[in-house]
């Protein structure tokens, strides 16, 4: 892999692609690379299904609109062509002649589709990131022009192994194929959220990560003798190199969704061990990872097994420990505030019993809201603030346990191929994750947050100033007043029985800052 590639501009141009997920996060952010990599690329057929009333067609459409597309003239977006199809069918349930052209046309196919919850049963993660894997795979094998199989997994699909991941697969005790007959034959067996205990699960936390695991296993025993990589990064932030720095597709995808309930004081809490470390990356060095190792394998001699990549810093080269990114954040949230915010952003780490008591304060919190909703109708409709708590509730739960699963990992082929990288393309696209200044990426985020999500002023004035500072003034305040409230009671606790006021005030002086300082950890 330490070989020169030839440029992406080369390699892209006159090819076809065919992509799953193409509508998601890191589905658009690939459909941009790709269009952004070479102005002759021949069409990036996107496999989607309706959904909210909008066809295919508009849904792409739509999709295209989105500001990171600005620089793309209108003839490179027309090679974007939606394809109506179903991932859990043979051959996609694509009509004859779709079949036809793309095994005409298709030379790299991305399979990037999958269910990304934590929170589903593991009949809806079998079906979603096994038996759609395994479609893709059947299809894939009937490409004759096919030069590079992509499979996007995660760096947590093998959470359930100890000590340092290599770069490799590793195998599952039941085999892919069992779990997709147990889904085909038997699915009120696993149509349920199982937790760590279950056998079932292999060692794993959550289904999630288990159906990665199964699906990079399907892929290594049937595409044997193909031209097959799979990447496996960490957690997908937003851009960092592009022209629209920042950028977050819809802010909903894992930790994106944290950064923009953080920026409002929505999110006050990770659930982590506080001297864990974080894998994260941003989103372009994926999309360049991916384009990369497509350009790896359609120019070199097929290997048996998969090329795989973890995408991700480590514990060795740009480690961030969840202390570290949480001290990050609330830096350049206060450097960068919003226009306005519910609470002022301060995000803590909290674990073991220490969230336990700020779960039972949100809960007491949040009831006099739910309260409000239903009384006077205000607030979010997909979720009260109940579900809210809920939700941070059952994440409390796992986090914890996957944020130190992981000791290490090994990245030798990542950084293998971002070494062979074309010179004429290394500076666009290297995605040496050493490079990576974790402050500039958070601060692009907020930034970005403010002038496309919020449509802030992207400004800071003195009246934001003022704004922090009174929330600074609100907070002491409270505190004084729990302190104060501790003390009274003990004063007046302390009369009645009839101690000394001396004795009674350093009781209550004692507790009241117990309290309050209490009050301030949790």
């Amino acid at each position: 892999m330490d070989r020169k590639l030839c440029q992406f501009r080369e390699f892209f141009s006159g090819r076809s692609i065919l992509l799953t997920g193409g509508t998601g996060f890191m589905g658009m952010a690939l459909i941009e690379g790709m269009l952004s990599a070479s102005e002759d690329i021949g069409r990036i057929y996107v496999v989607v299904r309706e959904k909210k009333d909008l066809s295919p067609s508009e849904r792409v459409a739509k999709l295209l609109t989105n500001e990171i597309f600005n620089h793309v003239s209108a003839e490179a977006k027309a090679k974007v062509i939606p394809l109506v199809g179903n991932l859990t069918c043979e051959n996609f349930d694509f009509h004859e002649k779709t079949l036809i052209t793309i095994r005409e046309e298709v030379s790299v196919f991305y399979h990037n589709a999958g269910l990304i919850k934590f929170n589903r049963s593991l009949k809806e993660a079998i079906e979603m990131n096994v038996l759609t894997t395994l479609r893709a795979v059947e299809l894939a094998k009937t490409l004759p022009r096919l030069s590079a199989f992509i499979y996007s997994s995660t760096v947590l699909a093998n959470c359930n192994r100890s000590g340092k991941l290599v770069e490799q697969i590793y195998s599952t005790k039941k085999t892919p194929r069992e779990m997709i007959k147990l889904l085909q034959e038997e699915p009120a067996k696993i149509d349920k959220i199982f937790d760590a205990k279950d056998t079932i699960l292999e060692g794993h936390f959550v289904s999630y990560t288990y159906s990665k695991q199964l699906a990079e296993n399907l892929i290594a025993q049937e595409m044997v003798g193909y031209p097959v990589g799979i990447i496996r990064p960490g957690l997908v932030y937003g851009f960092y190199d592009h022209e629209i720095p920042g950028w977050m597709g819809t802010a909903k995808s894992g930790h994106c969704g944290l950064i923009k309930a953080f920026t409002k004081g929505a999110a006050r809490s990770l659930f982590v061990q506080p001297k864990s470390v974080t894998s994260l990356i941003p989103c372009d060095f994926v999309i360049c990872g991916m384009m990369a190792l497509s350009v790896s394998l359609g120019t070199s001699t097929i290997q048996e097994k998969p090329t795989i990549l973890h995408l991700s810093n480590t514990k060795d080269i740009n480690p961030m420990t969840s202390e570290k990114f949480v001290d990050i954040l609330n830096e350049e949230a206060w450097k960068n505030p919003c226009d306005s915010y519910v609470f002022l952003p301060r995000l803590k780490v909290r674990n073991g019993w220490r969230s336990d008591f700020y779960m039972i304060f949100s809960y007491l919190m949040a009831f006099p809201f739910y309260v409000l909703e239903k009384l006077f109708n205000f607030g979010p409709k997909s979720m009260s603030g109940i579900d809210i708590v809920e939700l941070q509730y059952k994440v409390s739960k796992i986090f914890p346990q996957i944020s130190v699963c992981i000791d290490d990992i090994s990245i030798e082929n990542t950084q293998a191929l971002t070494r062979s990288l074309h010179p004429f393309d290394q500076k666009k696209y290297s995605f040496n994750i050493s490079r990576v200044d974790w402050n500039i990426l958070f601060r692009h985020h907020i930034a970005w947050l403010r002038k496309y999500y919020y449509k802030d002023s992207c400004s800071v004035t003195w009246m934001h100033r003022m704004v922090q500072y009174g929330c600074l003034a609100v907070e002491a305040a409270w505190y004084f007043s729990i302190f104060m409230t501790m003390f009274s009671i003990i004063l007046i606790i302390g009369f009645i029985l009839g101690y000394s006021m001396l004795y009674t005030s350093l009781i209550g002086l004692s507790l009241g800052l117990g309290l309050s300082g209490f009050v301030i950890w949790i």
